[in-house]
C-alpha cells in the first residue's frame, strides 16, 4: 500500500527531527506539521503499525525515529552553495532540487570554505546564511559543511540524490567515485535550471562597480 502525502508528510519530518538532533514528539511534529495532536496520533500510530516508524523513548517523553524501512519510504536530496548573495537564481535552484525528492537538506559552505573556494572574505557570516537558507521555503533543514571533509556531511545526511547547480565546479565522477569509496548510493544530478543573467558573481561585481 502507498503512502499518502500527510504520512509522506510525517516521515519527512520525523526525518529532519532526528538530522537536526531534535525528538520528534508528538508536540514537535504537531507544530511543525501544523495538525491537531488527535489526528497527527492516528497518522503516527498507522505508521508504527506498518513499521515505518518506532517510538523511542527520552527525557522529553516518547518521541518517534524511522525504521530502515520507513527511511527507505521518503527521498532525501541535499544540495549545497555559499549562499553569500541569495537571488532568485538560488531559489529556482532549491525549488527544482526540492521537487527531485520530499526532503531538501542543504549545506552552507563555512566561512574558511568560501574563503579558499572563492579567494575572498564572504560578505555574510555563515551563521547569517545558515538563518537565510533555513528561512526559504523548499528548505527542509539548512545545515553548515564540515570544515575539513565534506563528505563527513554527505555520510551524516545520506541524501539519496545530490543535486549540483547548473555552474558548480563540482565534478560528477569524481563525487559517484567518492561515494562508492565510503559505501554510499546516492545518485548525482546535474540541475540546468538558472535564470539568465543573475549570478552571484554578476551582482557583486555590478555592486562593485557603482561604489
Amino acid at each position: 500500500m502507498g503512502l499518502g502525502e500527510l504520512e509522506r508528510e510525517v516521515l519527512a519530518k520525523v526525518y529532519v527531527a532526528g538530522l537536526a538532533g531534535e525528538a520528534a514528539s508528538l508536540a514537535y511534529l504537531s507544530k511543525q506539521l501544523g495538525l491537531p495532536g488527535d489526528l497527527l496520533r492516528q497518522v503516527l500510530d498507522g505508521l508504527a503499525s506498518r513499521g515505518l516508524i518506532k517510538p523511542s523513548g527520552g527525557p522529553g517523553g516518547c518521541s518517534y525515529v524511522l525504521t530502515e524501512e520507513g527511511r527507505s519510504s521518503i527521498k532525501v536530496v541535499m544540495t549545497g552553495g555559499a549562499f553569500d548573495i541569495l537571488h532568485v537564481g538560488h531559489l529556482a535552484t532549491l525549488e527544482a532540487a526540492k521537487r527531485l525528492g520530499d526532503v531538501l537538506v542543504v549545506v552552507v559552505a563555512r566561512d574558511e570554505t568560501v574563503k579558499r573556494m572563492k579567494g575572498r572574505e564572504p560578505l555574510n557570516s555563515e551563521q547569517d546564511r545558515l538563518k537565510l537558507v533555513s528561512a526559504l521555503r523548499p528548505v527542509d533543514l539548512a545545515l553548515l559543511g564540515d570544515l575539513e571533509d565534506p563528505m563527513k556531511t554527505v555520510e551524516h545526511v545520506k541524501p539519496d540524490v545530490i543535486a549540483l547547480g547548473y555552474d558548480q565546479k563540482h565534478n560528477e565522477r569524481q563525487i559517484e567515485a567518492e561515494l562508492r569509496a565510503r559505501g554510499l548510493k546516492a545518485r548525482v544530478i546535474r540541475l540546468d535550471v538558472h535564470v539568465p543573467g543573475v549570478k552571484s558573481s554578476k551582482i557583486l561585481a555590478r555592486l562593485l562597480r557603482e561604489l
